[in-house]
């Protein structure tokens, strides 16, 4: 089945993950809140809201399968640590789709809004997620290493990203501090202060994963890596072109094969994969800001059929680009 957000607005929002509204605080930092959708199922989370970070504790029950389609954006940086059951997201601007797994974790900026939601039936999917916002985000990351200068350079340019591509084992360090955090009796002033630095403590451990599992610095100098940054915003203002990877080797001065392999390690996805990605999501402003017609769209892609740029979309965005220009009337 599959659901706009805007039609089960009146229970536990899922955008409510993404946002640091002190009014989206559970009554009881200590007790589940719940809610229950004939369409999507149950929904229970206790959370805490601190200066620049939410935390939220999620568990949601299904009985049947569901595919939740969410279009608010989010400045925020979000970070899911899975606890149980399966569940698969694809966000607006990021190529690959999430699938988070029990004991895994990820983290993902997506500033231009939107993502899906899908869990199968008679699931029942539990998850410790946190929202930080993204200027107290890059303080606390810094910027000593090539994977963080990327995550700065993303967050600057206002790009989306994850991560890493897929995820990552959540260590039994992690597993220990979101225990202790999820089973958190602290009162008074101790509480806020423990929570907050048990969460930087996560994070911490997080930061060192995603630097250590980043094999950047081993596969590329320097100076291959600006030569990658360069052709990276080339694409970003030529990718209506038709481009080949000769005429890209000679762009960035990089043989065929550096392109493609260095491209991938640096960025997490392919040339023309990323060329991909900055035509839907062109087209998805056109549909979405402006007078155009699907047909119109397909043009301004070069697209020879409509129906191919359809189904394009349609693959990357899970969903029609019909119903994109729909929402303009």
């Amino acid at each position: 089945m599959v659901i706009q957000s805007d039609e089960i607005i009146d229970l536990i929002s899922l955008r409510k993950l993404q946002s640091l509204d002190a009014r989206l605080v559970s009554e009881s930092p200590t007790d589940f809140t719940s809610g229950y959708h004939d369409k999507i199922g149950k929904i229970s989370f206790k959370n805490s809201l601190f200066p620049h970070m939410h935390i939220m504790n999620l568990r949601w029950q299904t009985a049947q399968a569901v595919e939740v389609h969410e279009s608010v954006s989010s400045e925020n940086i979000n970070i899911n640590f899975h606890v149980s059951g399966n569940l698969d997201t694809r966000f607006a601007g990021i190529g690959h789709e999430l699938n988070m797994r029990p004991a895994k974790h990820n983290l993902v900026f997506s500033p231009e809004g939107g993502f899906v939601n899908k869990v199968g039936v008679n699931a029942s999917v539990e998850m410790f997620h946190v929202s930080l916002e993204k200027n107290f985000f890059l303080q606390a990351l810094g910027c000593n290493n090539i994977w963080s200068e990327m995550v700065h350079r993303n967050i600057q340019h206002n790009r989306p990203f994850s991560g890493i591509t897929g995820t990552l084992d959540t260590t039994p360090n992690m597993q220990r501090l979101i225990h202790e955090l999820r089973e958190s009796r602290w009162s008074g002033p101790m509480r806020n202060l423990m929570i907050q630095s048990k969460i930087l403590e996560l994070l911490a451990l997080q930061m060192d994963q995603f630097s250590s599992n980043n094999k950047i610095e081993e596969a590329l100098k320097p100076g291959e890596q600006e030569k990658l940054l360069t052709l990276k915003m080339y694409l970003e203002t030529h990718f209506l072109e038709d481009l080949s990877l000769t005429e890209l080797s000679r762009v960035c001065l990089l043989n065929e094969f550096k392109l493609k392999k260095g491209f991938k390690a640096l960025f997490g996805e392919t040339v023309f994969g990323y060329v991909r990605k900055l035509r839907m999501d062109y087209a998805q402003k056109l549909l979405l800001d402006c007078s155009m017609t699907v047909e119109e769209v397909s043009d301004v892609l070069g697209y020879e059929h409509a129906q191919h740029f359809s189904t394009a979309f349609k693959k990357y965005a899970g969903v029609n680009p019909s119903q994109i220009s729909g929402r303009r009337k």
